[in-house]
């Protein structure tokens, strides 16, 4: 704490982190819940619809069961393998890599779930070669469905980049940039000591975003998108899927390794992941 600083600062910045969260986090956790729900129940019911994998032979409603148990298998799965796929252990790989990975793992714990619902309903482990066949149909599945979403994802941060191109340089070497103002809506939701100061960036951390300003950081409880909604009137762009930066709060740029880093004023570093990087140099922010 430096001297003269106000003692109660630091639990307002941290009411968000720490009160807000308690209070808030069990909704924001239904919510996802009941999301990875609605979309298990719409995969089951497609695939009951279907009769996919000879299940045609089932009444309607218990093939809607037994598909919306596996693909609940499988939205569960895909929710804790693909943030460590794509972000911590291949970021900066191809796409074809992350997905041929997420496909494999996720499509492990389904095969094990196929399995063990064909050993109740028969009353007998299947043979290993059953096994393997399914792992390979699941596979494909999963390939085609986590290359689905990762191309649904390109387009929203190719509609969400939005820098013109051959932008100036991001900080000019005359100083630095004059602040750009916040929405109101979005400034409400910070502390007072921050509603003033330059916004450097918003990160997503689980269901809170945690805002980078020139005098400090706090967290909220907020979508990226809401948010990047309501920070239209700033100049920014989205540089990874967990990280928006504006403009003004660029300081200078690494690289190293095959990754791309940008960093702030304030010393935080947003990541630049392949997805945006063609964006990020087109506004000639590398």
């Amino acid at each position: 704490m430096q001297p003269g600083q106000d003692r109660e600062t630091p639990v307002t910045e941290r009411d968000s982190s720490n009160v807000t969260r308690q209070a808030a986090g069990l909704p924001g956790r239904a919510v996802s819940i009941l999301r990875a729900m609605a979309v298990s129940l719409g995969l089951g019911i497609i695939f009951a619809w279907f009769g996919v994998y000879q299940t045609s032979s089932f009444p309607f409603l218990e093939r809607v069961a037994y598909w919306t148990l596996l693909m609940g298998v499988g939205v569960a799965s895909s929710a804790l393998v693909t943030p460590l796929v794509f972000e911590r252990w291949l970021p900066g790989a191809h796409p074809v890599l992350p997905i041929a990975l997420t496909s494999l793992l996720i499509s492990i714990p389904i095969t094990l779930g196929l399995i063990i619902i064909e050993t109740m309903a028969d009353g007998a482990i299947p043979d290993p070669s059953f096994w393997w066949v399914q792992y390979f149909y699941v596979i494909v599945l999963s390939g085609i469905m986590t290359a689905g979403a990762w191309g649904v994802e390109r387009l929203r941060a190719i509609s969400l980049a939005g820098a013109p191109p051959n932008a100036p340089p991001p900080t000019p070497p005359s100083g630095a940039m004059s602040a750009q103002p916040v929405s109101p809506a979005f400034a409400d939701r910070l502390p007072a000591k921050l509603r003033a100061a330059d916004i450097h960036a918003v990160s997503a951390e689980d269901h809170y975003l945690r805002v980078h300003t020139s005098a400090g950081e706090t967290m909220i409880l907020m979508r990226l998108a809401d948010a990047i909604r309501e920070l239209g009137a700033l100049e920014g762009m989205q540089t990874h899927r967990s990280w928006w930066v504006a403009r003004q709060g660029l300081a200078d740029t690494a690289k190293g390794d095959g990754k791309v880093t940008l960093k702030l004023k304030s010393g935080a570093e947003a990541p630049v992941s392949r997805t945006y990087q063609k964006a990020v140099k087109d506004a000639g922010w590398l």
